[in-house]
């Protein structure tokens, strides 16, 4: 006894682990194929080029002049220069440290965006797998009408029935089939949603049983989360951004120097040789080192709170996640349909109860049934909200 649950729990096991496999190998799929990644990771590329203009000293400055004397005989005038700033190698150093913060920043981004289009896609696979199996239910439940009215056409041909009864029969059936309607055409509209997800893909896979969940502590997942997440990661990174542009702000304020080469020519006479200057930034730098450093402060205080709000959010999903997934476990102890059902056509055979007692009876079984399906499907969106960064070590990241 004890070799056969052990080998359906390794089957079932086996199941679960290949639905998985075969939801993340479209997943895959999805994050190198997405239009709307594509484009990001041309918002990406974009935005690291940014980051690393303006390292280097601007270019060398030439003039020329020509100036035509006033008076006879003094002739023309000509000069010429050419010039180079630097600014203190101090401000070069911070104004790479930041642009390599900013590409950081820019990435994390860009990885946000791709595991929440990641996440978005996996609700979509979920929804699908709920339609599938709600399909799979509806069907029985028409196998069932469809025995109940063949049943009770004999009997209302025999008189043992009334037309009000059968008709309860028909209207049951009629439901049914509109729902199965229903869900056949969210099916299609989910494939494609999921087509247009994965960059046209046509091969959807039929994706039928939900993937494993393994639940961990709170604390462990949020740990991960903080070392991993990219919603956790963005608020450090911003600050640090903050204290490099304080860096800059206060590097304004230091002197820049010119350094170059000039001539100036008259009628027998030229004048050549190095020249030097030094721009001294009274005014311009008047109030920036206090605005960045209120920023910095700002950006300290987001952090925190924002670090809390996810943390919080956290803990809240993942006690959602337990308190669903016990009332499924009560739920599944409490129905069995395949015996109630058999239990009730028993009675209404011999006659113990009426078909409106047993429409009530069937109606409520199927309510329960239908409650179930639908926690078993926010049970797994809550748990793929849970572990959404598990999304991102698909890519590699």
């Amino acid at each position: 006894m004890n070799k056969k649950i052990l080998l359906i729990l390794a089957i079932t096991g086996f199941c679960y682990t290949l639905a998985g496999q075969r939801i993340d190998d479209f997943l895959l799929q999805v994050a190198y194929n997405n239009p709307e990644l594509i484009a990001y990771n041309k918002l990406l590329e974009a935005r690291r080029y940014e980051a690393k203009t303006g390292l280097t000293p601007p270019g060398p400055a030439f003039s020329f002049g020509y100036m035509p004397g006033q008076e006879p005989g003094t002739g023309n005038k000509k000069t010429w220069s050419v010039t180079q700033s630097f600014s203190f190698p101090l401000k070069y150093i911070n104004r790479s440290r930041l642009s390599r913060e900013m590409i950081v920043l820019a990435e994390q981004e860009y990885d946000l965006v791709k595991l929440n289009i990641l996440l978005e896609t996996k609700y979509l696979v979920l929804d699908y797998i709920y339609n599938s199996k709600k399909i799979g239910i509806l069907g029985k439940r028409k196998e069932l009408y469809d025995r109940l009215r063949s049943s009770w056409q004999k009997m209302l041909d025999s008189g043992e029935a009334t037309t009000l009864e059968y008709n309860r029969i028909l209207l049951a059936l009629s439901s049914n089939n509109l729902d199965m309607a229903r869900t056949k055409t969210d099916l299609s509209l989910l494939r494609e949603k999921l087509s247009y997800a994965g960059g046209g893909v046509k091969d959807i896979p039929e994706f039928i049983d939900y993937p494993d969940v393994i639940e961990s502590n709170p604390e462990s997942i949020i740990e991960t989360k903080k070392s991993f997440h990219p919603a956790f990661l963005i608020p450090e990174t911003e600050y640090r951004v903050s204290l490099g542009e304080l860096k800059l702000a206060r590097n304004e304020g230091y002197p820049e120097f010119q350094a170059g080469y000039a001539s100036e020519i008259v009628p027998g006479e030229t004048y050549t040789g190095p020249v030097a200057g030094l721009t001294i930034p009274l005014w311009a730098n008047s109030n920036k080192v206090k605005t960045s450093m209120a920023m910095a402060n700002h950006m300290a205080s987001m952090r925190d709170a924002l670090l809390a709000g996810l943390s919080t959010e956290v803990r809240g999903e993942i006690e959602k996640l337990n308190a669903t997934g016990k009332t499924i476990e009560e739920l599944r102890a409490m129905i069995d349909g395949e015996k109630n059902r058999e239990f009730l056509d028993k009675a209404l055979s011999s006659g113990e109860i009426s078909v409106t007692d047993y429409f009530l009876y069937l109606e409520s079984s199927f309510e329960t049934e239908d409650r179930l399906l639908e926690l078993d499907n926010e049970y797994n969106k809550i748990a793929a909200s849970v572990y959404d960064q598990e999304l991102l070590k698909l890519t590699g990241r």
